[in-house]
């Protein structure tokens, strides 16, 4: 009886480990998920999503519809939002990325919303019934880009009924380094031409390609006193990026 007591003494005498502690991350670093890489050029290899003494925030009304927010949050973490590349061998980083929000072509607040409790929708939600929600798998590794290797994982963030901003982030082989995957555009808008660089193109990584490396999509705003858009993006193998066009019809 004494042992035990001794022994609980001693556990309690300690402070809890830190998930951030894990691997060589800084202070207050909350690890939301871990997830391994195979990688035969640079064995040992993970991604590491974490976020900044993040914020929880549970629905207000879980017996309650989803609203079109929700359909990408359910319950969730907000705050700064990081994922890094670790050697799981020597817990060293060997790069992070910020998620900021830069929705518009300008960087936005430096903030993302994480979900740990939703049903099974853009995220996957295993073992759970439809409807119900459960613990989704955040960084469900795919191969977006059709090289033949499950790195990459895709964001989402519906912030209305209508408009669907996603990014990709995943894990390049030829750097060695977790990237987050550019889209270049050249945007045509009746007689304006312009080009544009995103990380987050409206509806992209959530849609199904046409073939291989190939989308093509379009999102109709007119009814919301918007335009017409028309998608169509290629992946490029050589540069690690999605090119494409955007043909933006105005609504009556």
């Amino acid at each position: 009886m004494k042992t035990t007591i001794f022994l609980l003494f001693l556990l309690l005498s300690f402070p809890a480990r830190s998930p951030g502690q894990t691997y060589d991350l800084p202070a207050g670093a909350f690890v939301v998920e871990t997830r391994p890489i195979k990688s035969k050029a640079h064995p040992n290899r993970a991604l590491v999503l974490w976020m900044i003494e993040p914020k929880k925030n549970p629905r207000d009304t879980p017996d309650e519809p989803y609203t079109c927010p929700e359909q990408t949050r359910g319950s969730y973490y907000s705050g700064p939002t990081r994922i890094s590349l670790v050697d799981t061998k020597t817990r060293k980083v060997i790069n992070t990325i910020e998620l900021v929000e830069d929705y518009e072509g300008e960087a936005g607040e430096d903030s993302f919303d994480i979900p740990y409790k939703i049903h099974d929708g853009y995220y996957r939600v295993a073992g759970v019934a439809k409807g119900q929600e459960g613990v989704p798998v955040i960084m469900w590794l795919r191969d977006y880009n059709n090289d033949g290797r499950a790195q990459e994982f895709a964001l989402f963030d519906a912030q209305a009924c209508m408009g669907l901003a996603t990014t990709l982030v995943g894990y390049s082989e030829s750097k060695d380094r977790v990237i987050q995957y550019p889209v270049k555009v050249e945007v045509f808008e009746g007689a304006k031409r312009s080009q544009t660089t995103t990380y987050w193109p409206d509806y992209l990584f959530g849609q199904k390609p046409r073939r291989p490396r190939y989308w093509k999509y379009e999102i109709d705003y007119r009814g919301r006193g918007g335009s017409l858009d028309k998608w169509e993006v290629r992946y490029n193998r050589r540069t690690e990026t999605f090119e494409g066009k955007l043909i933006s019809i105005p609504g009556d």
